[in-house]
């Protein structure tokens, strides 16, 4: 660390401690009458994980505030690990959005898998980086009241991406008390909250401000800045009301890229060193969200209308030197605009059986896209491999049934019908095009209760995904020479999924539940945005598996969770001369963690330990090239020295290990390195990894006033 790195961060340790010692003085004396409630407990509280005739799913749940505060997390998005199975990584450092693997899936940046938050959808189609781009780096996980998810293609009222699943992030609409949050760590990491809410009108306002710094281990400090805010009124109550959401987050950073193996014995820093020093990028996201909801008698209805604007810029350089004079860095840019809705009207009842509960809705989401893809060197153009101009508008009714026929049965159908229409006006006119797609997707579940503390579910269900618009088009080779012409993909993949699960109470405290799973679909094929072209055969994939996850409470005080996830993933044709395997497609992940809470004689401790483990992977078609395994344990602790004062420590990586956050097998070439008379480009073939962090140990002191 030098010595301008050290000064950076004693200042905002300086300003951080002073900010919480004025604070706390003023928070004590406003306050000094009123029994302040910790943060972490005025949340949601629901733990459907493991809640017996709970969900219609043996792979869906609830998980609330508490238990996701207790969690010891690297960064934000890692709030999805609550999903059993989610494993979140990286292969860059900075605020990229990050890698997520699920169901035998290397979802990439988002892919396969949608999420939301307070009703605003997070996926971005047609992305400059890669389909369904899923940035959650702009979440507050303070402010978190649940995290809702459900796996597979079963739900009437998900859409697009939501094949392998699906998640719903809702935030609080008040705080019990306003806090200050003030956080350092190792490597010039630095985190100041502030948030609050109160009465203002008829309703409630909430507020929250958030500034991190953070440098990072790499031989390039990352620099990585984030300014983040939102604004959250909400007003009425359950049977009549609504809210109005605000947020805007703007991030900067200088990236570390993944490497070539064969390049880290000449980095200075080796796994942490950077081939192109150079690569930065810069983001943000400004949305409003509108909700309104009312109920008349057995009917209730929702109104969800939102607006967003996003924007990319990003320098990446992934394979070195394949072009010896300049270098392979290259620039994508994204800038959108996007405006939705969505209603949905229930109707409960119980003209069928003992309860009945109809729904039906309707969405909407227009995203406005104007795309480059450059070949850069130093960040400094040379040029420009492909710019679109891109809209993809989407259309979806649904309806969807539960009907409970007695005490021990129940089923579940829904069918919903989504439309598409992709246009992309490109500067090659042979890539420019206009289609349209209208296609039903069926689904069936039924729940059965044998006995009291067993339930058993199976599921059936259809769905589609969008792909980028610019590859339902591609013709014309952009970079490297691309694909063949005429490599188009398919304009929406269509995925079909079949799941039997059980949920049971195997003894006093302990609830397991297990879940096996199919899922086909019609085409692997996909577009890249690092070349601006189609990459694989459009060869159907299939995947199958089994999950295992248990919550044991053995006391009042402890919560034992631990889960396990085996998958299989392969291209559907079995082609044995080019291989079978899907690449990077997860197999094996387990975690599993230990929380103490609650205790008498000191009430106001909750210490965590969590452990992931992730198996190797197949990382060529032939299975011959594999990543290799990580496990890695992370602790948090924290204790209320008062009622207004909460210190924490947190130790990520606490074993120190060394492992790669990211791996692959892909192709480069190092600078000056002979060219490879094997390849036509000169490349070569090897593993290319991002080195995840080695211990970070971060302190917070939390003031509420």
């Amino acid at each position: 660390m030098t010595a301008g790195r050290h000064t950076h961060w004693r200042r905002a340790s300086a300003s951080a401690s002073a900010l919480a010692v004025a604070l706390a003085t003023a928070g004590g004396a406003a306050r000094a009458d009123t029994a302040a409630a910790d943060i972490d407990t005025i949340v949601v509280t629901a733990k459907l994980r493991d809640a017996i005739g709970g969900p219609d799913s043996a792979s869906a749940g609830v998980v609330g505030g508490v238990e996701l505060s207790q969690r010891p997390i690297l960064r934000q998005a890692e709030i999805l690990e609550a999903a059993p199975g989610m494993i979140v990584t990286a292969h860059t450092s900075g605020g990229k959005a990050n890698q997520y693997y699920l169901r035998g899936f290397n979802l990439d940046h988002g892919t396969d898998f949608a999420s939301s938050v307070d009703g605003a959808p997070v996926n971005l189609g047609s992305h400059a980086h890669g389909q369904g781009y899923m940035d959650l780096n702009w979440l507050i996980p303070e402010l978190v009241a649940s995290v809702s998810y459900r796996k597979g293609p079963y739900y009437a009222d998900a859409g697009d991406f939501a094949a392998a699943g699906d998640a719903a992030v809702t935030y609080l609409p008040k705080l019990p008390s306003n806090f200050v949050q003030l956080e350092g760590g190792t490597d010039d990491y630095a985190r100041v909250l502030i948030a609050g809410s109160g009465d203002l009108g008829p309703g409630r306002l909430l507020y929250a401000a958030e500034y991190i710094y953070y440098d990072g281990p790499y031989r390039e400090p990352g620099a990585y800045r984030r300014p983040n805010g939102v604004l959250k009124y909400t007003f009425g109550d359950t049977s009549r009301g609504g809210g109005l959401t605000f947020q805007a987050y703007d991030a900067h950073w200088t990236a570390s890229d993944q490497i070539p193996v064969a390049a880290i014995p000449t980095l200075p820093s080796g796994q942490y060193g950077a081939i192109d020093p150079t690569s930065t990028g810069a983001t943000d996201r400004y949305s409003a969200v509108g909700e309104w909801h009312w109920q008349e008698g057995s009917i209730s209805h929702q109104v969800r209308l939102y607006a967003i604007k996003y924007g990319l810029n990003l320098y990446s350089d992934f394979s070195a030197f394949i072009d010896q004079a300049h270098g392979d860095q290259f620039r994508q840019f994204d800038d959108r605009y996007i405006v939705g809705g969505a209603w949905r009207t229930t109707i409960s009842g119980d003209y069928l059986g003992e309860s009945d509960i109809d729904a039906v809705g309707f969405e909407t989401r227009n995203d406005f896209v104007k795309l480059e893809l450059d070949h850069t060197q130093a960040r400094r153009f040379l040029q420009n491999y492909r710019t679109d101009r891109v809209s993809v508008n989407s259309a979806a009714a649904w309806w969807s049934n539960s009907v409970r026929w007695t005490p021990w049965l129940a089923t579940q159908a829904g069918l919903r019908l989504e439309a598409f229409h992709f246009n992309d006006h490109s500067n090659t006119a042979a890539n420019s095009g206009d289609t349209s797609i209208l296609r039903s997707a069926p689904k069936f579940g039924i729940t059965g209760s044998p006995r009291s503390g067993i339930d058993l579910y199976a599921q059936a269900g259809i769905s589609y995904r969008s792909n980028d618009a610019r590859g339902i088009f591609d013709v014309a080779p952009s970079y490297r020479g691309g694909p063949v012409p005429n490599q188009k993909s398919k304009a929406i993949v269509r995925s079909e999924g079949v799941e039997v699960g059980l949920r049971f109470k195997a003894a006093h405290g302990l609830t397991s539940t297990v879940a096996v799973w199919y899922l086909q679909s019609n085409s692997e094929a996909f577009f890249s945005g690092d070349t601006g072209s189609n990459t694989d055969t459009d060869r159907p994939g299939q995947r199958y598996g089994v999950e295992w996850n248990n919550i044991y409470k053995p006391t009042p005080w402890l919560t034992i969770d631990a889960d396990a996830a085996q998958s299989q993933a392969f291209f559907a044709d079995h082609d044995k001369a080019v291989g079978d395997r899907i690449p990077e497609a997860i197999k094996t992940s387990v975690s599993a963690s230990a929380t103490i809470h609650d205790l008498n004689f000191a009430p106001g401790l909750t210490a965590s330990l969590r452990l992931r483990y992730f198996a190797p992977r197949d990382l060529t078609q032939d299975g011959g090239q594999r990543s290799a395994p990580s496990t890695v344990v992370n602790g948090r602790v924290t204790y209320d020295v008062s009622r207004n004062l909460t210190v924490g420590l947190e130790a990520l990586n606490l074993l120190d290990v060394k492992y790669n956050d990211a791996e692959y097998y892909d192709a480069f070439r190092l600078r000056g390195q002979p060219a490879n008379p094997a390849s036509a480009d000169g490349s070569y073939q090897g593993h290319v990894i991002h080195a995840g962090e080695p211990r970070e140990i971060r302190a917070s002191l939390t003031v509420k006033f």
